[in-house]
């Protein structure tokens, strides 16, 4: 699903060069998943794995690849489901973004969902991954826990 791919362009300059870069025909979409439960603050769903290419773990958003003929935001609830087992309603989906233009061409939808915390289905959500550990983080102090980086050990 990568390619490794030259190109030749003429920049402003009138110089002709090249560049090697990776060519993607995948669509993505990372879910910034907010979960709502009376008495409870609001919190930010997040995800730890392992990459390997990194030989770590990463705290992501919930993030996958969109399938054929399906929307960037079917795609995000779906993925936010496999991922940490919650239902969520899209509230906003941007246009295709370019994360990486330096180096790919890959694109990623960023898609907002609330979570009704309080519905039966979202009390005690199953993910369907067991190599993914669902993290949720209260927003009024995520960057603080996030700066603690206790959760990232294993």
């Amino acid at each position: 699903w990568l390619k490794l791919e030259e190109t030749t362009y003429t920049d402003a300059f009138g110089k002709t060069s090249t560049y090697l870069h990776l060519l993607s025909l995948l669509l993505g979409v990372a879910v910034i998943a907010v979960l709502q439960r009376t008495l409870h603050y609001d919190c930010i769903v997040l995800v730890k794995q392992f990459r390997p290419p990194i030989n770590g773990y990463c705290l992501e958003f919930p993030a996958g690849l969109i399938e054929e003929n399906e929307t960037a935001e079917s795609a995000a609830l779906r993925e936010l489901e496999e991922e940490t087992g919650y239902k969520g309603e899209v509230v906003e989906c941007t246009p295709a973004l370019c994360l990486d233009p330096g180096v790919s061409n890959s694109t990623t939808h960023i898609v907002s969902v609330t979570i009704n915390g309080d519905d039966a289905e979202n009390t005690r959500p199953k993910q369907k991954l067991e190599f993914v550990e669902v993290i949720s983080l209260p927003k009024n102090d995520l960057l603080q826990r996030i700066d603690g980086k206790s959760f990232l050990t294993h």
